[in-house]
């Protein structure tokens, strides 16, 4: 029987082995951050998946030998392995931070082409050097990128001179903690895009944004035999018609786009209007820092008490000052208050706008500023 020396002399070896085990796990970590380096350095995956299976085989058919359970040893390995992957990212991120800390992220929707990348590329010549583009498949994601950190500045289209405000942005804009830190303004030249030329009755599918849609409704009003399929962007609706490769498909786009993607133009500058313009805005998570030298617009948005009624009051008091009141379709929190934005071009301190966003505050349920920054001179109603 044995006593109860011989237990503790038994811990006590099973501590001495542990104590073991951690050290040659510090070792394991310490030629990980070697071979991490060296991947970095020869711009290799972090992440060998035949190579895992094979030591995982290897390591449990040892365990059989030594009578180790072979689940046991699955599992511990792999913790162990997961580990070391995850070391393995978090020194590779740290490489690409400080790679980086000279560049600007900036989101925007889809690819090279879309109408969110031509604005970026010109917000770009005016106001960001050292640019990293960012592409995006919806507008929460291009939002959620600069929420999460992982973009400096995001790309959004916010009213057009076809379609009016969008309504889908002002309603995301209402909801985060971002702030509009300048503005930019696209000639839009839509374009009717296959892969072929052909005949526009020859044509049984149209691909593109919710957008384009609505600014060349006219003109697609003419063929009602045609099918309309909505995609997240217009480079995406692009994309599927090269994939599919039919010749009875075509896709809304930008001229610049046809060229990227090498697809014959049926038809251009189909919009509504001949001067179609799409006003962009860049958001930031901090404010813009106001230059006492440049002329700069304040955009705000709100919703009435009294909707109507309430509104002819903001605009006998906004009027003389030559400020617009635009009035979005789109409801606040599921309830029936008509939401209103308005940009005026005067600083958020000024004496002017004070006094108009105590007024507006006096007879609203909602208002936010959504931010003062440089304005690019230029209207689109």
């Amino acid at each position: 029987m044995l006593s109860q020396n011989d237990l503790l002399n038994f811990r006590h070896k099973i501590n001495n082995i542990d104590k073991k085990i951690v050290m040659l796990l510090a070792k394991r970590k310490k030629l990980i951050l070697d071979i991490a380096q060296s991947k970095i350095q020869n711009n290799q995956p972090i992440r060998d998946i035949n190579r895992e299976k094979n030591l995982l085989s290897n390591l449990t058919d040892l365990g059989r030998k030594k009578n180790l359970n072979t689940n046991y040893i699955q599992r511990l390995f792999t913790l162990i392995i997961e580990e070391s992957v995850l070391t393995q990212k978090k020194l590779l991120e740290k490489f690409r931070t400080q790679r980086d800390t000279n560049k600007t992220i900036i989101s925007f929707l889809g690819d090279e082409g879309s109408y969110s990348y031509i604005a970026l590329s010109r917000y770009k010549k005016h106001n960001i050097k050292n640019i990293i583009r960012r592409k995006c498949s919806n507008f929460e994601e291009v939002v959620q990128s600069v929420e999460n950190n992982e973009s400096n500045y995001a790309i959004l289209p916010i009213e057009n001179t076809c379609s009016g405000p969008i309504n889908e942005i002002f309603n995301i804009l209402k909801n985060i903690n971002l702030f509009i830190v300048g503005e930019i303004y696209v000639d839009i030249n839509h374009c009717l895009l296959a892969i072929e030329k052909v005949e526009l009755n020859t044509i049984q599918k149209v691909y593109s944004h919710s957008q384009p849609f609505k600014q060349c409704s006219n003109f697609i009003n003419q063929f009602p035999h045609w099918k309309i399929e909505h995609t997240h962007s217009t480079t995406d609706a692009m994309k599927k018609i090269i994939q599919k490769n039919e010749k009875t498909n075509a896709v809304l786009g930008s001229e610049i786009s046809s060229k990227i993607y090498k697809l014959k133009i049926l038809c251009q500058n189909i919009s509504n209007i001949k001067n179609n313009i799409t006003r962009f805005v860049c958001l930031s998570k901090k404010p813009y820092k106001i230059d006492l030298d440049k002329q700069v617009k304040t955009t705000i948005i709100f919703s009435l008490k009294k909707e109507k009624q309430e509104l002819s009051k903001i605009l006998s008091t906004l009027e003389p000052k030559n400020i617009m009141v635009k009035m979005l379709n789109f409801y606040n929190d599921n309830t029936k208050d008509q939401m209103f934005y308005l940009d005026i071009e005067k600083k958020i301190s000024s004496n002017t706008m004070q006094n108009i966003f105590k007024k507006i505050q006096k007879i609203s349920k909602f208002i936010k500023i959504l931010g003062c920054y440089p304005s690019a001179n230029k209207k689109l109603f």
